[in-house]
């Protein structure tokens, strides 16, 4: 697929501006093409947030990838440099960084997750750095493994916003189990618990 051809998504709020610029440090690095492209795939509570514009996150869970000479150790140490602290809404400064840790092999998700990326507008645009945020479909499926309160709370949430069909995000997530590495019998369990509460909340609605 064609850079141009991505569905991309405008940052509106304060933590979206903040994820904007945390990466535009990058840019000096990339601009000039030699050390190849660059490219992040944010999940988590931050693509939650640029979906929903509820609740935020102060850790960027991201899939880093680093296609040409720069290595990716090299790049997530750039990142991680240096905390980013940007003032949201209220005013109240927060601090946004990378979590290294974070693997999308750790948890439940779709194989087919990239076709549905949607490229995030960044500040000056430069094309060696692309910054994606995952599908709602796809991050709500990537929140069935751990399955805390808040986890549960987001998937909700992604499933009621209005270009989500909970038909294709049942049908995804029944695939993803399918080949999921780890319990399979508890994820199908949290799915069903996912659906039920969709459709008690539609019922009261």
């Amino acid at each position: 697929m064609k850079l141009d051809s991505y569905p991309t998504i405008q940052p509106e709020t304060a933590l979206g501006h903040a994820l904007v610029a945390f990466f535009d440090v990058l840019e000096p690095v990339f601009a000039c093409g030699d050390k190849g492209v660059f490219q992040a795939i944010v999940f988590g509570g931050c693509a939650v947030h640029i979906h929903t514009q509820t609740r935020g996150s102060a850790d960027i869970d991201a899939e880093i990838a680093s296609h040409g000479y720069a290595k990716k150790s090299e790049v997530i140490a750039l990142l991680d440099e240096d905390a980013y602290i940007f003032a949201d809404e209220e005013g109240v400064s927060q601090v946004l960084e990378l979590d290294s840790s974070f693997n999308t092999t750790l948890g439940p998700l779709h194989e087919d997750y990239e076709d549905r990326i949607i490229r995030l507008v960044t500040q000056s645009n430069i094309p060696n750095v692309e910054v994606y945020i995952a599908s709602a479909i796809d991050v709500a499926i990537s929140k069935l493994g751990r399955f805390g309160d808040r986890d549960q709370q987001d998937i909700q949430s992604l499933l009621q916003l209005p270009y989500v069909d909970i038909d294709e995000f049942e049908r995804f997530a029944r695939e993803a189990i399918n080949y999921y590495v780890g319990n399979q019998k508890q994820i199908s369990g949290n799915l069903r618990a996912v659906l039920d509460d969709y459709r008690s909340r539609e019922e009261r609605a």
